[in-house]
């Protein structure tokens, strides 16, 4: 029994549990897994589905407990219920329990979205933030802005809850390379067609920046996940007067340097709710400029005018950025090679080292 750990995640493979589910969340999870059975433990993962399922998915298996969205706290109590023994929380956003001697995972703060209430950020950290913090053992955040913002609210708890393992990057994946040879700027946006992840930020300023440089495309590496952002996509872009340099593909994860490798420009345009994004980790790993913005753990990441720019997140400055890098060939260069310099602290094998250290601390063998 002390070698079964159950992660508990909202969701590794979609509500019907066929196909696995593109995000940084499920990434993360994946990547932990690999390194809890090289460790020599048992792992399963428990999530929401619309009906109940068993299944596996490279060899772990997994539970879908019939969920309703509007109702989530019901489906966690009885996957609570169901699930004995050792219980690994991979988001502190659905759980509000946690059972002593387990671990949660914090990905950044989310409750900052622009013209929210503070009632509401209250609620937020006081119904989840804080029962990670009296109830689990220990709390992994993905950036220090979490710890940060947990401290100034719970000094003494987060200070002996919290710890900090950043995000990483597979260095041996992604790293400086050549890509096909044409001509022209390209500015790839790597993330989810979301509000949070600044899809409407980018779209505002793209018509004026297409009509200005004729040289200029777009390219939209996007998942499959949210049928109704694809569609809301597709219409905006068939009714922009530039299509024809408006790019999109869907690649799964093994395509993704090769995407990175064709890109002049990327951009984190995060709007709220942003860790140390792996999307940044790995344009980083690449050499790429990167235009980011000032939100969450992306100011772990870049330092502005060292290793890309670092901007208020508005219309505004995202159009003056790139209307910068696209003119300064040579500052693209010097931002691309010290972004790639800057990744190698955070290579895949430290983030697993780190994760050892507690794994073994929380969930010891023997």
């Amino acid at each position: 029994m002390e070698r079964e750990i159950a992660i508990f995640t909202p969701n590794l493979l979609d509500w019907e549990g066929k196909k696995p589910v593109i995000g940084g969340l499920e990434r993360y999870i994946r990547a932990l897994a690999e390194l809890l059975t090289d460790m020599g433990y048992a792992v399963s993962f428990h999530q929401n589905a619309h009906r109940d399922f068993q299944t596996t998915y490279l060899g772990w298996p997994v539970y879908g407990y019939q969920a309703d969205p509007q109702h989530l706290n019901v489906t966690i109590e009885r996957i609570e219920k169901s699930v004995p023994g050792r219980v690994l929380y991979s988001s502190i956003l659905q759980q509000v329990y946690y059972r002593p001697g387990s671990i949660c995972i914090s990905h950044g703060v989310w409750w900052e979205l622009p013209g929210s209430s503070p009632v509401l950020a209250r609620a937020a950290y006081e119904n989840h933030v804080a029962a990670a913090l009296f109830q689990a053992s220990l709390i992994i955040s993905c950036d220090y802005n979490f710890l940060n913002v947990a401290r100034a609210i719970y000094p003494d708890l987060a200070g002996r809850k919290i710890q900090v393992i950043p995000n990483f990057v597979d260095l041996e994946r992604f790293y400086p390379r050549e890509g096909s040879s044409r001509k022209g700027i390209r500015v790839l946006y790597p993330r989810r067609l979301s509000r949070e992840r600044g899809f409407t930020l980018l779209q505002a300023v793209i018509p004026s920046l297409l009509a200005a440089y004729p040289g200029l495309e777009f390219q939209f590496a996007i998942d499959t996940n949210t049928p109704r952002y694809l569609e809301a996509f597709h219409a905006w872009r068939q009714g922009e007067a530039h299509n024809e340099r408006l790019l999109y593909c869907h690649p799964d994860f093994d395509a993704m340097p090769g995407v990175y490798a064709d890109a002049d420009i990327v951009v984190i345009p995060t709007i709220y709710s942003e860790g140390t994004s792996f999307s940044c980790l790995e344009a980083m790993a690449m050499g790429k400029a990167i235009i980011a913005t000032n939100v969450g753990g992306l100011t772990n990441l870049i330092i502005d005018n060292y290793n890309g720019l670092l901007i208020h997140p508005t219309a505004e400055y995202l159009a003056q950025a790139l209307r910068f890098l696209i003119e300064h060939p040579r500052e693209r260069a010097r931002l691309g090679k010290n972004a790639a310099a800057t990744a190698r602290v955070f290579d895949r094998k430290l983030w697993e080292a780190r994760w050892r250290q507690f794994i073994n601390k929380v969930y010891p063998l023997g």
